[in-house]
């Protein structure tokens, strides 16, 4: 006779996706509101039920081992599955409840995914998106971590429990001032980690290329437009990213190079009705601005994240 094995206490189950997504034991128990110790002994007492390592403290915070993984992806199909019971017993036949985190490229998120998301956010008061910008750098750990659920960045993550799926390519061009002629030498990125006007340039052929030239740093792909139209510098930004009637113009003197982009989303047996619907239509409208990927031609691939 097979023995029943007894169900997960829901309390240790919390306790150990709280430290999950943010990483740090006492930042989890601020989130739920009990001590330190009486957390750690929950996550321990979950460890000794399934006789492994779930978590490891490091330096940077609380990290998820393998089991780890395993255990946080059982967690967030628990958590689909109740939403879409949820969504089923809903007054509103079909209706969708939950919230899905979405975060990755500026150019992107959510200048594209937000319009695209609204007609089903219109029709779904219960959904709730967050949206961020992120480095590719922060972003797989976000995802791994479950801070975030769909990602989408310039590069595979390549990651233990990550689907990355590419989406296409990217086009970007080097625009300048139509008004201002100054600071032709100076090029704004979204910060120091931002590989995108050192690649560009070097696919350039030579004597494109400036003899010398620095960077100034505006955070994200709007500000990095309304410093381009002042006069703070020239920059390369994703050509769907130029409005039709800037104050800016694209040098054609320079080639357009192409970036691969990438969905990311965390491997799980199960996804609920919310995420997939989400997904799909991020992936559809972030492939709209997008051209078709071609395998033969990754000109545009950063060496290092951006």
């Amino acid at each position: 006779m097979l023995a029943v094995m007894e169900p997960l206490p829901a309390d240790q189950l919390r306790a150990f996706e709280t430290v999950a997504r943010v990483g740090s034991f006492t930042r989890a128990a601020a989130t739920l509101h009990v001590s330190q110790p009486a957390l750690s002994r929950r996550v321990a007492a979950l460890e000794e039920h399934l006789e492994t390592v779930l978590l490891v403290r490091a330096r940077s915070g609380a990290a998820l081992t393998e089991a780890g993984r395993r255990v946080f992806a059982f967690v967030e199909a628990q958590r689909a599955l109740e939403e879409d019971l949820f969504g089923e017993l809903a007054p509103a036949a079909g209706a969708y409840r939950g919230v899905v985190r979405i975060a990755g490229l500026s150019s992107l998120v959510p200048a594209v995914i937000l319009p695209a998301l609204m007609p089903f956010l219109r029709q779904h008061d219960a959904v709730q998106v967050e949206m961020h910008s992120l480095e590719h750098h922060v972003l797989v750990p976000a995802l791994a971590g479950g801070a975030v659920d769909i990602g989408v960045s310039g590069l595979p993550a390549d990651a233990p429990g990550i689907v990355d799926v590419l989406l296409g390519e990217e086009e970007h061009v080097l625009v300048e001032s139509r008004a201002h002629r100054g600071r032709r030498d100076v090029f704004l990125d979204t910060s120091p980690r931002d590989t995108t006007t050192e690649w560009f340039l070097a696919a350039q052929p030579a004597r494109r290329r400036p003899a010398r030239w620095t960077r100034s740093f505006l955070h994200d792909e709007a500000g990095i437009l309304l410093g381009v139209e002042l006069g703070v510098g020239r920059a390369v930004k994703p050509l769907h990213t130029v409005p039709a009637r800037a104050a800016v113009r694209v040098n054609r003197a320079f080639a357009p190079v192409w970036r691969a982009v990438f969905l990311h989303v965390r491997r799980q047996r199960y996804y609920g009705r919310l995420h997939a619907a989400m997904r799909e239509r991020v992936e559809a409208a972030v492939r709209a601005v997008l051209r078709p990927p071609r395998k033969t031609e990754q000109r545009g691939l950063p060496t290092r994240p951006v």
